[in-house]
């Protein structure tokens, strides 16, 4: 294990601006605060300062140990988020317009939408633009039309309208006549453009573009590979985590963890050859990817854990959601690394591409978030009760909590329940609101929302190992028809009334929504009709045979929700609702978007 950097670092240098291992408790002073460089020495004397850490543990799992507050926190390769970070925002800042190739112009890094900088030159045999440079005179060729090379361009249109209403992608290659490598072949057309068309939509808002404030929920949805090997069943278990406005609906990320650039094969025997399996993950080259070893160590650990894990049951529902809560804490504690899960010894690796690890994505996608909502206001996040969730967020916001323009809170939601449940739950709190409205006439309903909030921040409930406090939610819905909320930044700065505001928008709902749209209209996520435990082994003739086909259906899904599909009462898209579009984008407009 690496000991101390030539630059003085004892844990992971900071990279191109990331920096997420310093102490994570909020009402430590050294809560966002780096370490001090391990040539700065202290006197015996000198009691310790905010950034001042040792590391703690074992040497295969050691921890930052703060010396405030004692803290115990893992840390992670700030490199690998970066480079997590980069594959998730390559849409936004990879897309660049053709600008003159000579190295020594002074438009040589000029986009040629620049005005005076370049005039239009005719066009190539193939139909492709040319521009002459204004400042060197050379001419050169644009980037080429999406459809170029294309026998049936008239097709796209159709793979793309029938990909997002569940079509498998047999039946769209017999309905469309095309062959099935001819469909696959549109639909990394489609992803192709999706992706250009989102990144310079997305990127006004990082360019200046004035945001409320943003109300986001987080939460993550598992999504089942076919096994491609016969002599190893196991299927493929791949999780994406998304982040949709509450207000607008409008799906910031859906970022599967996987990637399909990098060879796996390589990645290993690279990995043994410098030495990387010896190295605590966070010191290594490849950090953030799943290599085998680790992986088939990791199944011997979670089945050991798992035989400990405690099993809940109880016929009262909202008890029922406390204890769910409470195990998640226990579960976490009992992991060798709190933020990372258990690994299923009935799912395996992918055979094409790498897997990436959770906790890595999850902090790409945070940061990723923190770079579009730069602009807003103020930034107010739900997240599903995750710890590795909240080590994430903590990560990518922490100047901004400590300005006080970010906060978070836990949202658990009692999902697996019948409809008599949930009528149940509902009509309980609809009978508490019809009394509390009794004996307060003078009242509006949503200000006795707010009386009722206040009643429970009156009695919070303590869980977990951190002393997190829990609420429940007094007005819950089909929906979510029980809710316990928690505040994760809570610095007791906000006055009784915008606490209990900020409490009562708690909810996972726009996420769930958006994860049940993708469900119902993807033939590869629909959820297998087997058990959970069964599906493991199961071939599902509608999930996707390789993991590269489902990312780029997931983001072509993303982009069709946010940009194509109105909604049902107002007719508008999330991206109307946002601000990011006019009304809603037909599918040739994606289709032969030219940056």
């Amino acid at each position: 294990m690496s000991k101390i950097s030539s630059a003085g670092y004892r844990f992971p240098e900071p990279f191109t601006g990331v920096q997420v291992n310093f102490c994570k408790n909020i009402k430590c002073a050294a809560f966002g605060v780096p370490e001090t460089l391990h040539r700065v020495r202290r006197s015996k004397a000198t009691s310790s300062q905010a950034g001042d850490y040792i590391r703690s543990g074992e040497t295969n799992r050691p921890r930052m140990k703060c010396g405030l507050c004692g803290s115990l926190n893992p840390f992670r390769s700030n490199e690998a988020i970066a480079e997590e970070l980069g594959r998730l925002s390559a849409h936004i800042f990879d897309s660049r317009e053709p600008c003159c190739p000579s190295e020594g112009c002074t438009n040589h890094t000029v986009p040629v939408s620049a005005l005076g900088s370049y005039v239009r030159n005719g066009k190539t045999p193939s139909g492709t633009p040319r521009w002459r440079c204004n400042a060197c005179r050379k001419t050169f060729a644009g980037a080429a039309a999406p459809t170029a090379r294309q026998r049936k361009p008239h097709k796209n249109r159709d793979v793309f309208a029938l990909l997002m209403n569940k079509m498998p992608l047999k039946r769209i290659a017999e309905v469309t006549g095309l062959a099935p490598s001819s469909v696959l072949g549109k639909i990394r057309l489609i992803h192709k453009q999706c992706m250009a068309f989102a990144g310079s939509r997305e990127q006004q808002l990082v360019q200046g573009m004035a945001l409320p404030p943003m109300y986001v929920a987080v939460d993550r949805q598992t999504h089942i590979v076919n096994w491609s090997n016969r002599k190893d069943r196991r299927n493929v278990a791949l999780t994406a985590i998304g982040s949709a406005d509450l207000v607008s609906g409008y799906v910031f990320g859906f970022n599967l963890n996987f990637d399909a650039a990098v060879d796996a094969l390589t990645v290993e025997q690279d990995a043994l050859a410098n030495g990387d399996l010896t190295e605590y993950e966070a010191y290594r080259k490849y950090a953030r990817m799943w290599l085998s070893t680790d992986y088939e160590a990791s199944i011997v650990a979670s089945k050991s854990r798992k035989s400990k894990t405690k099993k809940f049951k109880t016929a009262d529902f909202e008890e029922g959601l406390r204890q769910d809560v409470t195990g998640q804490y226990e579960q976490a504690q009992d992991r060798e690394d709190i933020e990372t899960e258990d690994v299923d010894k009935d799912v395996a690796l992918p055979s094409d591409g790498v897997q990436i690890k959770d906790q890595y994505t999850m902090h790409g996608h945070f940061h990723l978030l923190a770079t579009l909502l730069q602009n807003a206001e103020k930034v107010r996040c739900y997240l599903d009760q995750d710890v590795g969730m909240r080590a994430a967020f903590l990560g990518a916001f922490a100047e901004r909590i400590k300005q006080r323009t970010a906060d978070a809170w836990f949202v658990s939601v009692m999902k697996d329940s019948t409809v008599t449940q949930k009528e149940v739950a509902v009509n309980r709190a609809k009978a508490r609101h019809a009394e509390a409205s009794a004996a307060n006439p003078a009242l509006k309903p949503d200000e006795v929302n707010l009386l009722l909030m206040k009643e429970e921040m009156a009695s919070p409930k303590e869980i977990g190992e951190y002393g997190d406090v829990w609420l429940e939610h007094p007005v819950p819905n089909m929906s979510e028809p029980a809710k316990l909320v928690c505040w994760l930044t809570d610095f007791a700065d906000y006055d009784e009334d915008h606490e209990a505001r900020l409490y009562l928008k708690a909810s996972l709902h726009s996420i769930d929504r958006f994860f049940m749209q993708a469900r119902r209209r993807l033939s590869m996520a629909e959820r297998s009709i087997t058990t959970a435990s069964t599906a493991r082994r199961t071939w599902y003739g509608y999930s996707a045979y390789h993991p590269d086909s489902l990312a780029r259906t997931l983001e072509i899904f993303r982009v069709f929700y946010n940009y194509c599909k109105p909604g049902d009462k107002d007719k508008m898209t999330p991206a109307m609702r946002l601000g990011l579009a006019k009304a809603p984008i037909a599918l040739e407009d994606i289709l032969y978007f030219e940056a």
